[in-house]
């Protein structure tokens, strides 16, 4: 009989150890995030290739793009300009291989849709002096269009800073 009972309380826990199927959440949903990591590759594959035409094609022309110190570039063409200068410091981007990306699709408070790429690894700036690998987590919202519309990298600018002969991201 005492195996009868346990055998139903442990059968009652389990199910009600189910999680329901949630059809309107709050939260965003986790989707394949191959389509968003093409974008963010290509993209890191025109600034390799030094053509900043094509490496500002991948984004609206609101972006903004913000630093961890706090600054933050609004405007395509002001990335463009940016992006000049710093593809002038750094011929390579290299993301480890062990780069890992989330991808969520919602809708936020304002009843916006909202598409973002989120990625943290170790990324290594390279030119013919220098090297420098930093581990990062970046931080990609898209348009409708998938155009880049914000981009944000949290990362220790510590030993950029040391290898500038004056910061461009000031």
């Amino acid at each position: 009989m005492k195996k009868i009972i346990l055998t139903l309380i442990l059968s009652f826990a389990i199910i009600s150890c189910e999680t329901p199927t949630q059809t309107n959440s709050d939260f965003p949903s986790v989707v394949d995030s191959s389509k968003y990591e093409e974008i963010a590759n290509a993209w890191t594959n025109a600034v390799n290739a030094q053509d900043v035409d094509l490496a500002m094609s991948y984004f609206s022309d609101d972006a903004v793009w913000a630093f961890p110190n706090g600054v933050q570039i609004q405007g395509k063409e002001a990335i463009g300009d940016l992006m000049q200068t710093t593809s002038s410091i750094w011929t390579s981007i290299e993301n480890s291989e062990d780069t890992n990306y989330l991808a969520l699709e919602g809708t936020n408070e304002a009843g916006e849709d909202f598409k973002v790429l989120l990625s943290w690894g170790d990324a290594t700036y390279s030119n013919e002096a220098n090297s420098v690998t930093v581990p990062y987590h970046n931080v990609i919202f898209f348009t409708e269009d998938n155009k880049m519309s914000f981009q944000g990298g949290f990362y220790d600018r510590t030993k950029f800073v040391q290898a500038y002969d004056e910061d461009p991201i000031k």
